[in-house]
């Protein structure tokens, strides 16, 4: 099913893989447990739609499930509350940088989706098209502990005072090319 106007979040965490070779397996499940029982809570405060997590990796949408016409909006208060809560779970004990804060990357689009279920085995709901690509770049190319978000999502919500934006001017993403980007 199409989707006009959907906007698209990608987090991940700084450092997992370093942070993965460094400590037991069952700490970093325990901090992510954290991290994402404390994002799902924001998702059930507001609508936003979690779509999966693969390890650090987290996506959720705004205005697919929920009918929300300020979907962009909601979306950038939803991951600055993302960074807020982060800061509040810790890097375990036996690691590089032991008792920081967590330090996410975001990165959002807005745009058209296609949605549907893939699969046989454990089918799964998910998100389709060059919006969700866009919004993994967003993500991938975006700064630690800031979010990014692509030129739409920036022209929706440029005149709100409540966003002090910060242009990075033109950064390139691949399979994108160049994009011009803003940081939250």
């Amino acid at each position: 099913e199409w989707h006009d106007s959907v906007t698209v979040l990608f987090s991940d965490l700084v450092g997992f893989t370093d942070l993965c070779a460094q400590i037991d397996p069952g700490a970093v499940v325990a901090m992510l447990n954290d991290l994402y029982t404390r994002m799902d809570a924001l998702c059930m405060s507001r609508p936003v739609y979690k779509v999966m997590t693969i390890g650090d990796a987290f996506m959720a949408c705004t205005g697919l499930v929920h009918d929300d016409p300020d979907h962009a909006a909601t979306m950038v208060d939803f991951a600055a509350a993302t960074l807020r809560e982060a800061a509040h779970v810790r890097l375990p004990p036996g690691c590089v940088g032991s008792g920081q804060p967590l330090q996410l990357r975001i990165g959002i689009h807005t745009g058209r989706v296609m949605s549907g279920m893939v699969g046989a085995l454990r089918r799964q709901y998910t998100l389709f098209g060059d919006t969700v690509n866009l919004a993994s770049r967003m993500e991938s190319t975006g700064q630690p502990g800031r979010v990014q978000v692509s030129q739409v999502t920036y022209e929706l919500l440029k005149d709100r005072p409540q966003y002090k934006w910060e242009s990075r001017g033109e950064v390139f993403c691949k399979g994108k090319g160049v994009q011009r980007t803003y940081l939250l």
